[in-house]
């Protein structure tokens, strides 16, 4: 018989295995693939969480709490907002100290340990669609209007003499509510979980050039993929660098931003998602592949005002609400939530 854990059959050619079993010669092997279940249990506790997170695992799930305020070196002093959200240009922007405008968020979020894959994919909707190792949250690469692409479509603005990006240098920027959030790959976050660095982010950034800051590969540990947070239907999300240290191309990664490869503590492979510091609609998760209990959401707002048509340049067609609810991790709850919002009058503005 050959070495087993949990039902899974691991070939290691005779050698002790790095979970302390050992496999002869001509063991079985399992053959691992993105659709296999896995714990994200290792990948939790390898995260450097920031001291405004509080983490606690249970049977089956665990919790993430956190106020959604990033420690303020990870948030330039200024930012340039512009004057419609729907219009992201430097024309009548204008200029807000963050402290000013971030707000105490109260995230507070369970998520599977176990995440589920699934072949149908659901479109991210806009607002949180994940939460990264500093509290903040993590949206998809559109800005208010669904076609926008933040990186891409970054700006500086000038308002007397001060003078701030859209986006910071770690590709990030307050939204409506007070609410930190990033777009793509947070370079300053990889800094911090492999060198410690707390180096001040930067109120303007280059716009010069077809990608965001990159992970700088100063040692072992950020010359291997980096878990930064996770995504609302459980799966791990990391920076774009691979175990051999090579770049992760955009080419390599599904339509959600996804791949299945091996991670620090998961030899065989996982699947997880991708940031990417590119100027582009891949540089953040672009649909859910796992089941999801808040995925429902932007099929709703899609089945409620009826804009389902895809366009050139816009995000990826949105999947209709029987979709978004077969999905679903609690389907009665999400119906519940569905009649309920039926109920309300809706505004295409909310």
């Amino acid at each position: 018989m050959g070495a087993r854990r949990r039902g899974l059959w691991i070939l290691c050619g005779g050698v002790t295995l790095g979970l302390g079993l050992v496999a002869p010669a001509g063991a079985a092997v399992h053959a691992y693939s993105r659709t296999t279940p896995q714990s994200e249990l290792v990948a939790l506790k390898r995260v450097r969480w920031t001291t405004n997170v509080a983490v606690s695992i249970g049977d089956g799930s665990w919790t993430f709490k956190s106020d959604g305020l990033p420690p303020s070196n990870f948030v330039a002093t200024n930012y340039a907002v512009p004057s419609n959200p729907l219009d992201v240009s430097a024309q009548g922007a204008t200029i807000h100290a963050a402290a000013s405008v971030l707000s105490d968020q109260n995230y507070d979020y369970t998520l599977p340990l176990t995440p589920k894959y699934s072949s149908t994919t659901t479109v991210t909707n806009q607002g949180p669609i994940g939460f990264l190792l500093d509290g903040a949250a993590l949206y998809n690469p559109y800005e208010a209007n669904h076609s926008t692409v933040a990186t891409s479509d970054n700006f500086v603005a000038t308002v007397g003499d001060v003078t701030a990006s859209f986006l910071d240098d770690c590709d990030g920027h307050p939204g409506p509510g007070g609410q930190y959030h990033y777009h793509g790959l947070p370079a300053c976050l990889v800094a911090y979980a492999t060198t410690h660095s707390t180096q001040q982010v930067t109120s303007v950034t280059s716009l010069a050039g077809t990608t965001t800051p990159a992970v700088q590969e100063v040692n072992a540990a950020a010359r291997r993929p980096v878990i930064l947070g996770f995504a609302f239907d459980g799966y791990g999300i990391y920076d774009n660098v691979a175990m051999n240290g090579s770049i992760v191309p955009v080419s390599s990664l599904d339509r959600c931003n996804g791949i299945f490869s091996p991670v620090p503590g998961y030899p065989h492979g996982v699947y997880h998602y991708v940031l990417e510091n590119v100027k582009g609609s891949r540089s953040s998760i672009g649909c859910y592949h796992g089941v999801v209990s808040s995925a429902y959401t932007r099929a709703l707002e899609d089945d409620l005002s009826g804009t389902d048509s895809a366009s050139v340049g816009a995000p990826p067609p949105r999947t209709g609400l029987e979709s978004a609810r077969s999905l679903a991790a609690n389907v009665d709850e999400d119906n519940i939530l569905v009649a309920m919002l039926r109920l309300r009058p809706w505004s295409h503005d909310c």
